[in-house]
C-alpha cells in the first residue's frame, strides 16, 4: 500500500538520502520513480481477452490511491473495453491485494455474486494464480469456461496449470534503469 510508503519516502528525501524506486510515478511523489506503463499493460491484457472473443471480463485488483499501479492497469482495462464499445460494469471489479489468498477470495466473491463473466484480468500474477485455484475448485475449465490473464510474469506463472497468460515487465531493463538513475542522482 503506497499510503504506508509515502511518509517514508518524504523522510528519506528530507534527510538527503539518494534513492530511486520501482513503482508508479505520482505527481506528489518524493524522490525518483522508475516504472512501466501499467495503463498500456492493462489495455494490452484486456485487448488480448477481447481478441479471444471474451466480452464479460472482470478485473480483480484494488483501484484506489494506495495501489496506483493496479489503478493504472484498471484504467487500461476500462480503456480497452470503451474502445470496443463495451460498457464497464461495476459488478465486474473486485478488490484484491497481490496475494494468492486474496485472488482466491476475490474470485469466490465474484462467483458468489452471480455476476456472469467469461474472463478475468488480474492485476498481478499472484492474484491470478489464486483466482485460478478458486475457479478450479468450482470445477470450471480454464480457459474453456473462464480465461485468466495476470500481470508481472513471475516464475510461478509458468508453473500454474494451465500456464498463466501474463503481461511481462522487462525486469532486466528496469534494473538497469534503476541503477543508472541512482548513479546519476549520486553524481
Amino acid at each position: 500500500d503506497y499510503a504506508d510508503y509515502r511518509p517514508r519516502l518524504r523522510s528519506l528525501k528530507a534527510q538527503g538520502t539518494h534513492f530511486v524506486r520501482w513503482g508508479a510515478p505520482e505527481a506528489d511523489d518524493s524522490g525518483l520513480t522508475v516504472g512501466c506503463d501499467n495503463r498500456a499493460g492493462g489495455r494490452i491484457a484486456t485487448e488480448h481477452l477481447l481478441d479471444g472473443g471474451y466480452r464479460r471480463i472482470a478485473f480483480i485488483g484494488r483501484c484506489d490511491d494506495g495501489y496506483p499501479e493496479f489503478r493504472a492497469r484498471y484504467r487500461g482495462y476500462c480503456d480497452a473495453l470503451a474502445a470496443r464499445g463495451i460498457k464497464f460494469e461495476r459488478d465486474l471489479q473486485v478488490d484484491a491485494l497481490t496475494l494468492e489468498s486474496s485472488g482466491v477470495s476475490a474470485a469466490e466473491q465474484l462467483l458468489a455474486s452471480g455476476t456472469a463473466f467469461d474472463a478475468l484480468f488480474c492485476a498481478s500474477d499472484l492474484i491470478a494464480i489464486g483466482a485460478m485455484q478458486a475457479l478450479k475448485d468450482r470445477e470450471l475449465a480454464l480457459p474453456q469456461d473462464v480465461a485468466v490473464v495476470g500481470f508481472d510474469n513471475i516464475p510461478a506463472a509458468a508453473q500454474a496449470s494451465p500456464p498463466l497468460t501474463t503481461v511481462q515487465q522487462n525486469a532486466r531493463l528496469a534494473g538497469e534503469v534503476l541503477v543508472d538513475t541512482l548513479i546519476a542522482r549520486i553524481d
